[in-house]
């Protein structure tokens, strides 16, 4: 298998998704929900690449996700 191969594009512009509980913790946290409305691709120290996504947030801020961080509101 090939060094760094990019993994597919779970998301695409305009998904509804929330934030994950990235920590481990099993304590419940409130879903921040929001729209996607950028894509794009990022190299780490190593070199391989990974998706980030733009999104706007239903408080009116946005942020740049990486795609392990964020899920589809419908699997909440």
């Amino acid at each position: 298998m090939p060094k760094n191969v990019l993994v597919g594009q779970k998301f695409k512009i305009g998904d509804v998704v929330y934030k994950k509980n990235v920590f481990g913790s099993s304590k419940k946290l409130e879903h921040r929900t929001g729209t996607i409305y950028g894509v794009k691709t990022k190299k780490n120290s190593r070199g391989s690449s990974y998706y980030y996504y733009n999104i706007q947030w239903n408080d009116r801020t946005r942020t740049e996700n990486a795609q392990h961080s964020i899920d589809f509101i419908k699997n909440i």
